[in-house]
């Protein structure tokens, strides 16, 4: 009965020890993405100040002024056009803007 149970054992870790290698040897081994990338810069220490003044520029922005700014094309949407007139007006916009599009022909 003994050995029974020592035959169970090695089974299991015969079977543990399959998995965890089929395991291993499915995991990509030079996957680019997973392996670091090094760049070689000329000067790090314009880098650094480069980055320094950016991060400054970024913490020192007026950042509720830019929020209130526009920042797109306004189609009317905000004043109750709906999305077929907002959709109109832009295929006239482009047609417009088209070379032999409507407008007046010229000789």
């Amino acid at each position: 009965m003994k050995n029974l149970s020592g035959e169970k054992c090695i089974f299991i870790a015969i079977i543990i020890s399959v998995i965890y290698i089929s395991l291993i040897s499915a995991f990509p081994q030079n996957d680019k993405r997973l392996r670091r990338s090094l760049i070689e810069i000329e000067n790090p220490e314009e880098v650094l100040n480069v980055l320094e003044s950016l991060s400054q520029s970024i913490a020192n922005s007026d950042y509720e002024n830019y929020k209130t700014q526009k920042r797109g094309i306004d189609l009317g949407l905000s004043r109750g056009f709906s999305g077929s007139q907002a959709a109109k007006h832009l295929m006239g916009m482009s047609a417009a803007s088209f070379a032999n599009g409507p407008g007046r022909r010229r000789k």
